[in-house]
């Protein structure tokens, strides 16, 4: 069942996706180490076939394409590249036979290829928006006055009491809004 060239080829590919999921959320350790295991069954299985060097060169130059994507967002144009890439490489890879067959090659490519321009969208979606650590995450940020501002007081803000200072006097008990951050005193404004 293994040396079949498609289950190899879909062993080669799920074993890609499980150890960019590793290195994407380091830690988990078992999706690495499946990933590695299944890339390693479905090379040793698709190289028991002969495989050619202008498949190998294609598949490869595709899996870097799709890890370009994946890594920075090239708004598509590398994951789509590299789809097609896999798909081509993936038909000539072998000769003979047996062959991976065409809706095999199609289908995982274009799903592999799907899941990495997704992933690589939200990861450019993530660097794309404010910071969520650190003080500048407060800003924008509602809190509530726990002493008069008048023109400085204390204020909640994610459970933690900061100092803040308003250019109009706030009562305490009033929501307030960050408007920026300098020496770890917040500038406010009623909300």
């Amino acid at each position: 069942m293994f040396f079949d060239p498609n289950v190899a080829f879909v062993l080669l590919i799920v074993g890609l996706l499980a150890i960019s999921w590793e290195l994407h959320a380091p830690g988990f350790v078992l999706p690495g180490l499946l990933g590695f295991l299944m890339l390693a069954a479905g090379a040793f299985a698709l190289s028991q076939d002969s495989p050619g060097w202008p498949g190998v060169f294609l598949v490869t130059t595709a899996i870097v394409l799709l890890a370009i994507e994946f890594k920075y967002y090239t708004h598509m144009i590398s994951g789509i590249a590299g789809t097609i890439l896999l798909t081509i490489g993936a038909l000539v890879l072998l000769h003979g036979p047996r062959r991976i067959s065409p809706a095999i090659a199609l289908a995982i490519s274009a799903a592999f290829g799907m899941i990495t321009i997704f992933l690589g969208f939200l990861g450019m979606q993530a660097r794309k928006n404010k910071p969520f650590v650190g003080v500048q995450a407060l800003v924008g940020q509602i809190g509530i006055a726990q002493t008069p501002l008048n023109p400085e007081g204390t204020i909640l803000v994610h459970g933690e009491y900061w100092q803040a200072r308003s250019g109009n006097a706030i009562s305490a008990g009033q929501s307030v809004c960050v408007r920026r951050v300098e020496d770890l005193k917040l500038y406010v404004e009623a909300a």
